[in-house]
């Protein structure tokens, strides 16, 4: 009996350790496994979805957004990581030296602290995003996670509706183009330092706003949903910008180069799209003029009335 009993815990801590030094506590192969250990994945307000510009509601009175330090280099080196799932940079948070965003959708000028980035793709170019804009899918996503600042971390976050914001940039590759997006040079030179699953690096001096280059950030789609990844938490606040940046092929295929916890090709890494429900989404256009100064209250009194109630209450911890 006390020899079956160690024999069985024995087993148990080898697959426990297995999956956690492997990062396989969840995979993209067998998403609908998600729900057996985390609830929140078959929810009814997870995301992404695919947005259209005909069926959304077109706003002019939606506040842009503000970025507040995007534009001023990171006093301490950044870390970037692989963890498995994606090419993860984890951003400084402290008084001093972080990033932020306000305005926009965020509710009552609300302050949210940039805490971290990361990406998905496919495995070529014709996919690899994760929203879908108008029926098409781009090659690939990039999300900006901001935390609100009245939580003290990303983990009691999203345990709130108010709780995160996520930024998403769509990137798609030109076959034909020579010049590369200099934007994803920080990213991208350090991706052969990450190749394998648990390496990690830093980049020094590392600036929030060459990112973005030259895109259009005054039009974006807007929603109430979730993480796309396991807890699958429903406290996120969509910006997802519609006008995509432009890479190069080459550029792409140096994401290509990583690998999974298994050693294999990490590629493919978007979740399915989930279903939009009655949620309303909202499609900020700029003004022709100038931009309008005053938030809309009737903005907020229809995303609160068609807002969807949580299908049960949200469970214990992107």
């Amino acid at each position: 009996m006390y020899k079956t009993l160690v024999i069985v815990l024995a087993v148990f801590c080898i697959l426990f350790l297995h999956r956690t030094v492997n990062g396989s506590e969840f995979d993209y192969e067998h998403q609908s496994k998600w729900y057996d250990d985390f609830k929140q994945c078959s929810f009814n307000r997870q995301s992404p979805i695919e947005l259209n510009s005909n069926e959304a509601v077109i706003s002019y009175d939606i506040l842009p957004l503000k970025f507040i330090h995007y534009d001023v280099p990171y006093k301490k080196a950044v870390r970037s990581e692989n963890n498995g799932h994606t090419a993860n940079i984890q951003l400084p948070t402290t008084r001093l030296d972080a990033a932020y965003i306000v305005g926009g959708p965020l509710q009552n000028q609300t302050t949210y602290i940039m805490e971290s980035l990361h990406f998905h793709w496919g495995s070529n170019e014709s996919h690899g995003s994760e929203h879908v804009l108008d029926s098409e899918r781009y090659s690939m996503e990039m999300h900006l996670l901001h935390r609100n600042t009245k939580y003290a971390t990303v983990e009691e976050a999203r345990e709130h509706e108010d709780g995160l914001a996520v930024l998403a940039v769509l990137y798609v590759v030109n076959v034909t183009a020579t010049a590369d997006f200099v934007g994803l040079n920080e990213v991208i030179n350090v991706l052969e330092s990450i190749s394998e699953f648990n390496r990690s690096t830093e980049i020094d001096n590392f600036l929030l706003s060459v990112l973005l280059g030259d895109m259009d950030v005054a039009e974006f789609y807007t929603y109430a949903g979730s993480l796309t990844t396991p807890p699958c938490s429903q406290a996120v606040t969509w910006v997802v910008f519609s006008h995509p940046i432009t890479i190069t092929s080459s550029q792409m295929k140096r994401f290509r180069r990583l690998s999974d916890g298994h050693g294999a090709t990490l590629e493919n890494n978007y979740r399915a799209l989930q279903a939009k429900g009655n949620r309303k989404v909202f499609l900020r256009r700029k003004r022709k003029v100038l931009e309008s100064t005053v938030q809309s209250s009737l903005y907020w009194k229809l995303l609160n009335k068609l807002k969807p109630q949580a299908q049960t209450a949200t469970v214990g911890a992107k």
